[in-house]
């Protein structure tokens, strides 16, 4: 039986059957892979941490199905969830990695600086905005992209109308900003 582990960040998780999720996790060495939690949604499951996004740690991967047998967490960076601003902020970072990548195709700088971001949002940033536009310039570069941005609203465009993905999350951050 094939098995791998690696450290990863948990970008999306989706609801599959009963209990079951799909994750989409940002792993070192790997790449973004798409894993099946089992049991995940149940109440007594001893891997739910590791099915929510954010969740940065040491996953343990099985069979050709890629199913999580495992995952040694790492840091989850839970304060995020306190502040909606940080965690649209988080959110429109695992978003940008989501969207902007394929399966197996793994980027070190990327994972770096998605991690980093995740971080300096958790414990460092007093003003998330600032700490979001900062680090998906570097995504951006990491992904080989150059972006001339003044504003969030301009990373947004250029997501949308140079390659036709829309990051929500972005998306919602604008919105609150016009409602001030």
């Amino acid at each position: 039986m094939e098995q791998f582990e690696a450290e990863g960040i948990c970008l999306r998780a989706v609801d599959f059957g009963e209990n079951d999720k799909i994750l989409t996790l940002y792993m070192a060495q790997k790449g973004k892979v798409a894993v099946k939690a089992r049991g995940c949604k149940s109440a007594k499951s001893k891997l739910k941490y590791a099915a929510t996004p954010m969740c940065f740690g040491k996953y343990y991967i099985v069979g050709k199905g890629n199913l999580l047998a495992g995952c040694d967490l790492i840091d989850s960076f839970f304060n995020i969830a306190y502040d909606a601003v940080k965690y649209y902020c988080a959110c429109a970072i695992l978003e940008v990695v989501d969207k902007m990548t394929l399966e197996d195709d793994y980027n070190h700088a990327l994972f770096v600086e998605a991690l980093s971001a995740l971080n300096e949002l958790c414990y460092s940033a007093d003003y998330p905005k600032v700490c979001l536009f900062q680090h998906l310039g570097k995504i951006a570069a990491a992904l080989g992209y150059e972006v001339k941005a003044i504003t969030l609203k301009d990373y947004y465009n250029y997501f949308y109308h140079t390659h036709s993905v829309k990051i929500n999350s972005l998306r919602q951050l604008i919105k609150l900003d016009e409602f001030k």
